[in-house]
């Protein structure tokens, strides 16, 4: 086999191993494991991780043993909420009536002076509710407990309140038992939507 020859083959094996480079380079990459952001989450991702980030509420409901609605003066039907749950393992809730006035202050002040408290969930004073603290995650049972750090009724802090919940892609569902001040027994649902850019307030 002459130079000529040699050189020839050599030239086309570089082209052709240039041009397998450049194919794999091109490829596709499937992130479907990698990225649960889009769509829904990968089976691989834990529930902890699907339940992180910030969360807006949609509807928040009480209903008594017989599936009656039971109203809430404190925040009303349809209240603005928002809950926050971080990789460290802090979370924040804060919920608020929607027409909070400086009116409501004197009629308010009353009711907040008399509030005893429940051990299973945070109180309303002024047409609002806000908490921080940590949290821990059952999945087995789908519970996550909140210990709460600091709220905005006294009574509650120091307190661990259960919450039942369920995620399906973007919506987290919230549920417990409680009892209402008038000491109605319900169970009160709240369903939230998770927030992203954009998101409507």
């Amino acid at each position: 086999m002459n130079e000529t020859s040699l050189s020839s083959i050599f030239s086309t094996l570089r082209f052709m191993l240039a041009l397998g480079i450049a194919l794999i380079l091109a490829a596709p990459v499937d992130h479907a494991q990698t990225s649960p952001g889009k769509g829904q989450p990968s089976s691989n991702v834990s529930i902890r991780a699907q339940m992180i980030g910030s969360w807006r509420l949609v509807s928040r409901q009480s209903r008594r043993a017989n599936g009656e609605l039971e109203a809430d003066p404190g925040l009303s039907g349809v209240p603005l909420g928002i809950l926050i749950y971080d990789q460290s393992g802090h979370v924040a809730a804060q919920l608020s009536r929607r027409d909070r006035t400086v009116a409501i202050i004197g009629e308010e002040c009353q009711t907040a002076a008399s509030t005893k408290g429940t051990p299973d969930t945070a109180q309303t004073i002024f047409g609002y509710d806000a908490y921080f603290g940590t949290y821990r995650i059952n999945e087995s049972e789908g519970i996550v407990t909140h210990h709460l750090e600091a709220a905005l009724f006294p009574g509650d802090i120091g307190k661990d309140i259960d919450r039942h919940f369920a995620i399906s892609g973007d919506q987290l569902t919230i549920s417990f038992n409680t009892t209402t001040r008038d000491g109605v027994k319900v169970t009160r649902q709240l369903i939230w939507e998770r927030m992203k850019e954009g998101t409507p307030k």
